[in-house]
């Protein structure tokens, strides 16, 4: 519990290095607004198109 009142930040994901939001780029990139580091890379990319049921 902290001591004495500290401002926060609204933001889902945080940058390790400056502790400033990250944003995810049109080319599903995510970049820290503060440094440009890249902190979170993506592992892998999900199939979007629908198929439809083998019953």
């Amino acid at each position: 519990m902290a001591r004495y009142p500290r401002t926060a930040r609204d933001a889902a994901l945080k940058c390790i290095s400056c502790n400033a939001p990250v944003i995810q780029t049109v080319d599903d990139r995510y970049v820290c607004v503060e440094c440009g580091e890249s902190p979170i890379t993506p592992t892998s990319v999900a199939d979007t198109t629908p198929t439809a049921a083998d019953d």
